[in-house]
């Protein structure tokens, strides 16, 4: 009794509830599966932009890489413009969004703990994305793996390293690369439990997507890139660069 209480406060608290009950109104749906993305953020009033987004390949194999400021609504913002433009796309992404029904289809799950289970289920994730990208598709990933997060309190958040995941991905396949980058970053609550517990993060993220309704954020496309360029690199340097391109587009303009 205790315990379902202390569920009910926490999903309440951290905002679980109030999506749970924004699914249930508006996503009865099946032609959703379309652009799940789109509605989510109509539904929450978020609006946004992407410069450049004629850059993303309407046809053939590409990676598009991101930061990773939000948790969500990055991913969101990406995915609603690539599904405008075709349908042979997947995101590389946290097994835990594998349980909307609406967007499972679209998704490579990454466990992020250290089991023996989660090693299988990665390495599979990877070599489907590596297949899927060889078979002419597009896959969106956040190498990051990580949400942005204050080193020090009151400071900016910062883009963590990248996983030499990406470099090994892109050693292997033939294809464009386009960096994107998303402006912003989360709340100060969120700033500040990351600097208290790292992990305690995670259970923001669904407050932290609804706190940015009725707000817009912009998001920027750099150069389309040869993964060839990348080939004679190893899987660290791979990251590293590929970070530093998509860093260095907030400095364009």
């Amino acid at each position: 009794m205790i315990k379902k209480l202390l569920h009910t406060i926490i999903e309440k608290l951290f905002g679980f509830s109030y999506l749970k009950q924004l699914y249930k109104r508006n996503y009865s749906n099946p032609e959703l599966q379309n652009n799940f993305w789109k509605k989510t953020l109509e539904i929450l009033k978020i609006e946004h932009s992407l410069k450049d987004a004629e850059r993303i390949p309407k046809q053939g194999p590409c990676i598009i890489v991101s930061n990773h400021p939000f948790g969500i609504l990055d991913g969101l913002i990406i995915c609603s413009e690539v599904a405008k433009l075709r349908r042979d796309y997947r995101i590389l992404i946290n097994e835990e969004l594998s349980a909307i029904d609406h967007i499972r289809d679209y998704l490579f799950p990454l466990r992020l703990d250290m089991s023996k289970d989660a090693a299988k289920i990665n390495i599979k994730s990877k070599n489907d994305t590596i297949e899927f990208i060889n078979k002419g598709g597009l896959v969106i990933i956040f190498p990051s793996g990580e949400v942005a997060t204050s080193e020090r309190l009151f400071k900016k958040a910062v883009e963590k390293e990248w996983k030499p995941l990406i470099g090994s991905i892109v050693r292997k396949v033939n294809c464009k690369i386009l960096p994107v980058y998303c402006r912003g970053q989360n709340s100060f609550l969120f700033q500040l439990t990351g600097i208290i517990n790292y992990k305690l993060r995670r259970i923001l993220f669904a407050r932290e997507l609804i706190n940015k309704s009725n707000k817009k954020f912009d998001a920027e496309c750099g150069e389309l890139l040869d993964c060839q360029l990348f080939h004679k690199m190893n899987n660290s340097e791979i990251a590293e660069s590929l970070r530093s391109e998509t860093l260095k587009i907030v400095n364009l303009h």
